[in-house]
């Protein structure tokens, strides 16, 4: 099974991830399971269950201008200080739980989008546009090549 996170609250650009969910709803496989989540923290082992590939998106609030996607890894999230996440959801530490658990899935791709954290409750235009961006991509990768996920993922250049 192939899961697709979108974390966040409902509250301005943090609910970019939200917002990326929505944009992909009726332009995925069926196979593809699409999720919001709001803050779920170490919950969200229970939603890695019987998946194979998982994909998050979330606000990412680490100094780059609104609207900057980056593609992210484990290995990031541990570099993090503070959390990557704008309501400090620490992935890193889940993901650390749900591998002592065994629950980690095969496939893990975590993107997150830069906000103003000083914005209004709706959300930002440039964070609009790169959820836009980023869903489009998202799309086009699980369309084109369902059995080749990591050259797909390659190609959409974040």
């Amino acid at each position: 099974m192939i899961r697709i996170i979108g974390l966040g609250s409902p509250f301005g650009d943090d609910r970019v991830g939200w917002h990326v969910i929505e944009l992909l709803q009726g332009r995925l496989d069926a196979q593809v399971d699409l999720v919001t989540l709001d803050r779920p923290g170490a919950a969200m082992i229970n939603w890695m269950a019987g998946v194979q590939r998982l994909v998050i998106i979330d606000a990412l609030a680490s100094g780059q201008p609104p609207g900057h996607i980056a593609r992210l890894t484990a290995a990031d999230l541990d570099s993090q200080t503070g959390g990557t996440s704008s309501h400090q959801l620490d992935l890193a530490q889940t993901f650390e739980l749900a591998c002592a658990l065994d629950c980690l899935p095969d496939q893990v791709e975590i993107y997150g989008i830069e906000i103003d954290t000083l914005q209004s409750a709706e959300l930002s235009r440039p964070v609009m546009d790169a959820a836009a961006t980023l869903a489009r991509r998202l799309a086009g990768s699980f369309s084109t090549a369902a059995n080749e996920p990591q050259a797909a993922m390659d190609s959409i250049g974040v």
